[in-house]
């Protein structure tokens, strides 16, 4: 492995900022998770010279402090591939996405159930929803009122 530059790094609040070879790197740091020594970092690369050397780990990797500095020194280096790294964010964000599918799937499938065990259809909710909606705040009132068992008012 040849000698590597090390990118010298600036703290501008809460991310520490660095330049090498027409690169930015900048590391994040999450408030949230700083305190209690989980990974709380997240690296982005912005390549301004347009080489392909362009990536973000956030939502998808957090790392401590100095191994988010050895990730940023391992792609200046050029010793990480990063066009994997993209296509495992590829992978990952899709399979977040059929799970995200696959439960409002389960949730619009129970919620239509619902609908029909008490004899309604989606779109009748959806007028009626509508209908609510043109009540305005007396007439909303005055349909609890009625759930609650109250007269009617008096005009």
């Amino acid at each position: 492995m040849s000698k590597r530059k090390e990118i010298k790094f600036r703290r501008d609040y809460r991310e520490l900022i660095g330049q090498q070879d027409g690169v930015v790197y900048r590391i994040y740091t999450d408030p949230m998770l700083d305190d209690n020594c989980t990974p709380a970092c997240t690296v982005s690369a912005y390549d301004t010279k347009k080489q392909g050397r362009t990536i973000s780990t956030a939502g998808y990797r957090t790392f401590h402090l100095a191994d988010a500095k050895e990730l940023c020194q391992q792609i200046a280096a050029g010793e990480i591939d990063l066009e994997a790294l993209r296509v495992q964010f590829a992978a990952e964000d899709q399979r977040k996405e059929q799970e995200a599918i696959r439960t409002a799937t389960e949730q619009a499938k129970a919620f239509r159930d619902k609908l029909e065990a008490v004899g309604i259809s989606y779109s009748t909710l959806l007028e009626l929803e509508a209908m609510r909606g043109n009540l305005g705040n007396i007439g909303h009132n005055i349909l609890i009122g009625w759930e609650r068992g109250e007269e009617a008012p008096t005009c």
